[in-house]
């Protein structure tokens, strides 16, 4: 008998696929993560957690549930100053945080608060990816963490097109109970069971129990709760392929965001006839359209847009979320060594004549085109360790070297490369 395939490695995806039916059916693989690895993934949550306390917000999707109720705004505050400790463990943190109470804590974009926890995650999704595509509106962490009875949410169905890969991390066990949409209407709808009500639907569910370690696959469409008595976390990955009609939405959405301009508060009239659009004046000032994207119609406008988006995807691994820029104001200098961020690619696209655009973790950033420093990024992207001065040498010998510099310093801001660091005596 052959050994079976290494957890996420192109082979191990394609038994992946053939189980799951090509993305279509919930199934369980015991041990994919291995104990050793849900380990470090339940640390990097907690460090999460500790970034979020920092950052005192909810934008990003935050919820905090105790004893089955949503946590207001004051009492996050309670949440924000007991952060957990570094070495602290999610045991030891949550029974100094909610004693005796069952909690449930659910947070979106988690990949952009953690770099090693999203750089492991895109290097397992890798050979997946290149089997199937990115999905075409990319991928995001959702994650779950508490010992709440069942999931706050209540039974529900996700957006068409949604997808998940649950990584289970413990370290206790999770219970997923799954209806087809179409059972779960018929039991609703003609034989007049509530909607929610789960102790009646519980004995029409299929059930799918995993523990620390697994990996869980539930494909777009299914009516779903979770249920987990055990403390433990869940790293959800998302996958969203949504219908056409959200697609052209987000599109649209990408290109107002490129049009934003600072709120200016004015509330004013129009006296003018309905034939004058000079009201729109100063509002058109404001609003600088990237030079691509002037004089084309609607058609040319939307392809444009997912050029974009389909760049600043790919450039991520997939993620649709940028992480956030380094704050530290690190620079670097042509002593220095670096290294591509993988699995991240950084792309480049001709825009305009002698303009380029360059796409890095996400992120869009226009300069006019020179082949030095094309060849500076095709450099880079070989994922080989090195030297900023052999990186100056490839752009043009007439610029200052601290042109070359400041462009590195755009990379490393922006987290498409790291410098390494010297090696020690």
């Amino acid at each position: 008998m052959s050994e079976p395939a290494p957890s996420f490695s192109a082979e191990w995806w394609e038994g992946f696929l053939k189980e799951s039916r090509q993305l279509s059916c919930p199934v369980v693989f015991k041990g994919a993560l291995g104990q050793a690895r849900a380990a470090l993934f339940r640390q990097a949550v907690l460090d999460i957690l500790a970034t979020l306390a920092r950052l005192r917000t909810a934008r990003y999707g935050l919820r905090v549930y105790a004893a089955g109720r949503l946590l207001d705004s004051d009492e996050m505050n309670r949440i924000y100053d007991s952060p957990p400790q570094a070495g602290e463990s999610l045991e030891c943190w949550s029974g100094r945080v909610f004693p005796q109470t069952p909690f449930g804590i659910i947070l979106n974009a988690g990949e952009k608060f953690h770099h090693g926890l999203s750089c492991e995650v895109a290097q397992m999704l890798a050979p997946l990816f290149e089997r199937v595509g990115l999905p075409r509106e990319g991928i995001q962490f959702s994650i779950f963490i508490g010992d709440y009875d069942k999931t706050p949410l209540g039974i529900h169905q996700d957006k068409r097109g949604e997808n998940v890969i649950h990584l289970h991390v413990g370290p206790g066990a999770k219970t997923m109970y799954l209806w087809e949409p179409e059972q779960y209407r018929h039991l609703t709808g003609e034989q007049g069971i509530p909607e929610r009500d789960f102790n009646a639907l519980k004995p029409h569910a299929r059930t799918f129990r995993f523990e620390s370690g697994d990996l869980f696959f539930m494909p777009e469409g299914t009516f779903h709760i979770g249920a987990q008595s055990e403390l433990s976390i869940g790293i959800t990955v998302w996958q969203y392929t949504h219908t056409n009609q959200m697609l052209a939405d987000n599109l649209h959405a990408f290109l107002l965001k490129q049009l934003q301009a600072a709120s200016d508060g004015a509330i004013v009239h129009d006296p003018s006839p309905p034939q004058d659009t000079r009201a729109l004046d100063a509002i058109l000032a404001q609003r600088r359209l990237p030079d691509e994207y002037r004089g084309r119609d609607y058609d040319q406008l939307l392809r444009l847009a997912y050029l974009d988006w389909r760049h600043c995807l790919a450039s991520n691994a997939g993620y649709r979320n940028p992480p956030f820029p380094r704050d530290d104001k690190a620079s670097l200098e042509a002593d220095d060594q670096v290294l591509m961020e993988t699995p991240y690619r950084i792309l480049t696209r001709d825009t305009m004549p002698g303009r380029m655009a360059v796409y890095v973790r996400g992120n869009k950033l226009e300069m006019n085109r020179h082949s030095g420093l094309i060849a500076m990024l095709d450099r880079l992207n070989q994922n080989q360790p090195c030297a900023v001065a052999e990186l100056l040498e490839l752009l043009d010998p007439a610029w200052p070297e601290k042109i070359g510099l400041h462009l590195l310093g755009e990379l490393l801001r922006w987290r498409g490369i790291r410098r390494l660091e010297p090696p020690s005596d």
